[in-house]
């Protein structure tokens, strides 16, 4: 089935020429035109969707998609749903009805987003996968991911040998929908909780929010008079627990770690020893467009392809962070084909 015999009411009729049609179209996103190029993949269209994009690692993705496109000489449709599963249904339908080349997709509503993925399947475009995995029952060329099991458990020993087996520590976790943030707290878990001298005193729900943070690690502290680490989901998180803890004066008594590693104030919390350690995570839209030039030239590609996460600290954090400018430093890409 090609991508003109998918029939989705309404939609294509809101794409004619007419008020209707117009209306329409002052509605869809932007489409970055670029200089064309000699890769053949030039003139082509990537579209891409994610669940939302208020968190820095969202916003890098899409720059990371944005900016490589343009590289590349490809057009880019970018879709937004705001946090809401059924938004990214409608966005993926009108991706579709644009016949865009290939779909990248970003989700924390994998389940959710099954019936339009697999529209997506019967059309025959071909789908790149950035961090969560798509469900059963649906089809893609290639996921790219982190093995966030593996650092999860790493980031578990870590607190286990800083804390020498024995301590009270809090747990700021991200979206509870994620599956990235589900393994993130699973991974740690299953080596804390072997050793049955660190207890978690206080789990807080603060869905990669700094102020949520903040407020969650304020009632945490005033229920706890000892606090030994703060394990958080991400950077964000973490650094609104430190916030809390220095307004109570408890900062220096604790130490804290992240997940990500991509904002320049969190490698300079590193830097100057207010953050422990975080572990690297890649938001993906450098490499993800390249594995979607690779499978539009019809190169073979891995199915699955997954990056290292590595630990950021004190030690190392110069070669992610310029302290002179204060960036982030530009890091070439990780895929390597």
């Amino acid at each position: 089935m090609s991508k003109k015999d998918i029939w989705m009411p309404g939609r294509r009729e809101l794409l004619k020429v007419g008020s209707a049609g117009l209306a329409a179209a002052a509605a869809l996103p932007f489409v970055n035109r670029t200089a064309w190029g000699e890769t053949g993949v030039e003139g082509k269209t990537i579209g891409f969707t994610m669940s939302f994009s208020n968190t820095e690692w969202i916003k890098q993705m899409q720059r990371g998609v944005v900016d490589t496109a343009a590289k590349y000489g490809m057009k880019t449709v970018v879709y937004d749903a705001n946090d809401q599963p059924a938004k990214q249904v409608r966005d993926i339908e009108d991706l579709l009805v644009r016949n865009v080349d290939i779909i990248i997709i970003s989700t924390y509503y994998a389940d959710a987003i099954r019936p339009a993925v697999q529209e997506i399947n019967r059309a025959g475009i071909p789908i790149v996968v950035l961090s969560s995995p798509l469900p059963s029952g649906v089809d893609f060329n290639c996921l790219l991911s982190t093995d966030m099991i593996g650092t999860a458990r790493k980031a578990g020993e870590y607190y286990v040998k800083k804390l020498n087996g024995e301590g009270s520590v809090v747990q700021i976790e991200g979206k509870p929908g994620s599956l990235i943030n589900q393994q993130r707290g699973s991974g740690w878990r299953e080596v804390i909780d072997k050793h049955p001298g660190i207890k978690v005193v206080s789990h807080v729900v603060a869905n990669y929010d700094r102020t949520q943070a903040i407020r969650g690690m304020e009632d945490a502290l005033q229920a706890n008079p000892k606090i030994d680490a703060v394990y958080s989901h991400n950077d964000d998180m973490a650094l609104g627990a430190v916030r809390a803890a220095a307004e109570f004066g408890r900062e220096k008594s604790m130490f804290f770690t992240g997940f990500d590693g991509l904002t320049p104030e969190a490698l300079e919390a590193i830097h100057n020893g207010t953050l422990d350690a975080v572990w690297e995570y890649l938001p993906f839209g450098v490499e993800g467009v390249e594995a979607a030039v690779r499978i539009l030239q019809k190169k073979p590609i891995p199915k699955t392809i997954a990056f290292e996460s590595p630990m950021i600290t004190k030690e190392n954090v110069l070669e992610w962070y310029d302290p002179e400018t204060r960036k982030r430093r530009v890091l070439p890409s990780r895929l390597s084909l």
